[in-house]
C-alpha cells in the first residue's frame, strides 16, 4: 500500500471510531438501539459524502497546483522561444546592414563618389593655382 492509501485507511478507521463513540454516547443517553440502528446508514452515507468532498477538494488542489506549474512552464518556454526569435531577427537585421554597408563600399555609387572627390580636388587645386 502506498502512503496515501495508508492515510486514507487511517482516516476511515478514525471515522469509524468516532461513529462508534457517537452511537455509544447516544445509547448511554437513553436513545433506543433500534433508533440508532436506523440512523447508522444515514450517518455512514453522510460520512462517505464528507469523505468524497474532502477527496475532491484535495484533488482540486492537486490539479490546480499541477495546472499552475504546467502553465508557468509553458509561459517560460514561450518567453524563451520569443527571446530566441528576437535574437535571430536582430542578428538578421545586423547581417543585412553589414551586407548593405559592404555592398555600398564596393558598389558603383561609391566608386563614382570617389571619382567625383578626385575631380573636385583637382579642380580645387587648379582653381587655387590660377588664382
Amino acid at each position: 500500500m502506498n502512503n496515501n492509501a495508508l492515510e486514507q485507511l487511517r482516516e476511515e478507521t478514525k471515522d469509524d471510531v468516532r461513529l462508534f463513540n457517537c452511537i455509544k454516547e447516544l445509547y448511554e443517553q437513553g436513545v433506543p438501539f433500534c433508533e440508532l440502528k436506523a440512523l447508522i446508514p444515514d450517518i455512514r452515507r453522510t460520512r462517505d459524502q464528507l469523505h468524497m468532498k474532502r477527496m475532491l477538494e484535495n484533488n482540486n488542489a492537486v490539479l490546480l497546483s499541477m495546472f499552475t506549474k504546467e502553465m508557468s512552464f509553458l509561459l517560460d518556454a514561450k518567453e524563451r522561444r520569443q527571446e530566441e526569435e528576437f535574437k535571430k531577427l536582430d542578428q538578421l537585421i545586423r547581417q543585412q546592414q553589414s551586407y548593405r554597408k559592404s555592398a555600398a563600399e564596393a558598389g558603383p555609387v561609391e566608386k563614382l563618389k570617389k571619382l567625383l572627390e578626385v575631380v573636385i580636388e583637382e579642380y580645387d587645386f587648379l582653381y587655387k593655382t590660377i588664382s
